[in-house]
């Protein structure tokens, strides 16, 4: 069995393309190294991520992830069990959203970042969610 993971968070400042790049280099080193898959979703300062692989290695990853200083405000969306992967030939994906992208695909305006990050926001409906399964079903 695998565990996936997803989540949003706000980035602590915009990441620069470059910095973008640093960081999905890494990304995708360790993910590789560790049989770690997933996508990264970068849009209008938020991370939205979903990562899939060995539990304990999931596991470890997010806890990774809660401390890294490039984001913060870290919300798990979903998590479960998998039998089989989602991104089986993507150590990392990755995609910048902008503002017009993200309204094509949702058929709505992008809420404001209070908004996204409301304790009542229902974690199951989730515009973050509908975003990354836009991408996983059109790879």
């Amino acid at each position: 069995m695998l565990k996936y993971i997803s989540y949003i968070s706000q980035q602590s400042h915009i990441l620069k393309d470059a910095d973008l790049e640093t960081l999905l280099s890494n990304c995708r080193k360790n993910n590789t190294a560790n049989n770690i898959t997933g996508m990264l979703i970068s849009h209008l300062g938020l991370f939205i991520q979903y990562i899939e692989g060995d539990p304990a290695q999931i596991d470890l990853l997010f806890q990774k992830i809660k401390k890294d200083p490039r984001h913060h405000t870290v919300i798990e969306l979903s998590s479960g069990l998998i039998s089989e992967r989602q991104f089986s030939k993507w150590s990392m994906a990755f995609k910048k959203v902008n503002e017009k992208q993200a309204e094509e695909i949702l058929g709505y305006e992008v809420l404001e970042q209070k908004k996204v990050f409301a304790e009542e926001h229902e974690k199951e409906n989730h515009y973050a969610l509908e975003l990354l399964n836009s991408f996983v079903n059109n790879l």
